[in-house]
């Protein structure tokens, strides 16, 4: 296989890992060790940085091992993964795409794939470019592209560096560019056909989370002032759906209106609005898309006005038998009212005892709960029985 820069980094990263190191709550590593990893695979030590992944020398090789299958991060540890009996190419398109996503600033986490494609599209029309005529070309390219994702292109890469160029040195230190950054191999050819490959929501991965753990989250709406958000423990093998209605509770919405979660590029809804490009969120748990802590989800409520709220995994903790989960345990604000009518109050006041009275309600509920909830908002908790001790 061509020399590929950011593979090599990303095994001897896993070699320097081994049995383990600890990350961050983003899941990366500690500033601490960015002097050690540097020096294991070969680049120059930044001295300070703010975190590691500001450093794209360590930072893509360390999201390539974990895409690959290299590396496991396991809540605040990192650990050298055992070796998977796989095709090398098929583990190299696995770190590409990984890496892509990564550098991908749009909400479908598409951009860089979007414009790396384009490049080796480009490059491979004829046999010599300039700089200036590659940029010009795949500028003219864009702008004869779908919007959406001529958009996801421009966002792609870090901000205030320019797109196109970034596209070729990743592309070069992925081996797909040859070093005069010009030539496609055979490599990045295989690779071009690969990436035009639509990305389905694949079988939920393997987990390090137990049965009987919780996710602790905090469930924050966006664009809003002074900042509303909630805390609640939730089993991290409940589904999406089931959190669809625990924010639906916790924010005081009533579910009249549509919702999508967004994670890693994939969107997730209520099978039966049948929303184009969305899975099913009642078969995807959490610890699929919230794996470890630091992790984050995106939750719209209401396509039309557009509620957004970011969903963290603030840790993960063992459960309490005498305690009935889900349940929030803090919060700060209170929620804007959905569909305000002028001269009703404009906010609902945050009152975690109320919260959780329904959200026991909602846990009793079982295979109901959908139903359950309507009710709940619909009549009010005064007119449901309680369930069980609610932790505070």
């Amino acid at each position: 296989m061509t020399q590929c820069v950011v593979m090599s980094r990303a095994q001897a990263l896993a070699a320097w890992v081994g049995p383990g190191k600890q990350v961050t709550a983003k899941g990366v590593l500690r500033r601490a060790d960015v002097g050690p990893a540097t020096a294991a695979i070969g680049v120059p030590d930044p001295g300070w940085v703010r975190t590691a992944a500001d450093l794209a020398a360590l930072h893509r090789p360390w999201v390539a091992a974990q895409a690959s299958g290299l590396l496991s991060l396991d809540f605040d540890r990192a650990t050298a993964a055992a070796p998977v009996d796989r095709d090398p190419a098929e583990t190299w398109l696995l770190a590409l795409r990984g890496v892509l996503r990564a550098e991908s600033d749009d909400e479908r986490r598409i951009g860089a794939a979007v414009l790396c494609r384009l490049v080796l599209d480009v490059l491979q029309r004829r046999s010599a470019w300039t700089a200036d005529e590659l940029d010009d070309a795949v500028h003219q390219e864009l702008e004869r592209s779908d919007y959406s994702e001529a958009d996801a292109a421009y966002q792609a890469f870090s901000h205030g560096v320019r797109p196109i160029p970034a596209a070729v040195e990743l592309l070069t230190e992925f081996g797909a560019v040859a070093a005069d950054g010009m030539t496609v191999t055979p490599l990045g050819r295989w690779a071009y056909a690969r990436l035009a490959e639509p990305i389905l929501p694949a079988e939920p991965p393997d987990t390090s989370h137990e049965a009987d753990q919780l996710c602790q989250l905090k469930v924050a709406l966006r664009h809003v002032r002074p900042p509303v958000w909630r805390r609640v423990l939730v089993p991290s093998n409940a589904s999406l759906g089931l959190l669809h209605r625990i924010v639906q509770v916790v924010l005081a919405w009533d579910d009249d209106h549509l919702h999508v979660f967004t994670a890693d590029g994939l969107h997730y809804a209520d099978p039966y609005h049948e929303l184009d490009d969305c899975a099913d969120e009642d078969t995807i748990p959490l610890a699929t898309v919230l794996p470890q802590r630091g992790a984050s989800i995106r939750y719209r409520y209401d396509l039309g006005d557009c509620w957004d709220h970011t969903i963290t995994v603030e840790k993960i903790v063992e459960g309490d038998g005498g305690i009935t989960y889900p349940c929030c345990v803090g919060g700060r604000g209170d929620a804007p009212v959905e569909d305000w009518i002028p001269g009703s109050p404009q906010v609902i006041p945050f009152d975690v005892d109320l919260i959780n009275r329904k959200l026991s309600a909602l846990s009793e509920s079982g295979a109901s709960a959908e139903q359950h909830l309507h009710l709940v908002v619909a009549r009010g908790v005064d007119d449901l029985e309680p369930g069980g001790r609610v932790g505070q």
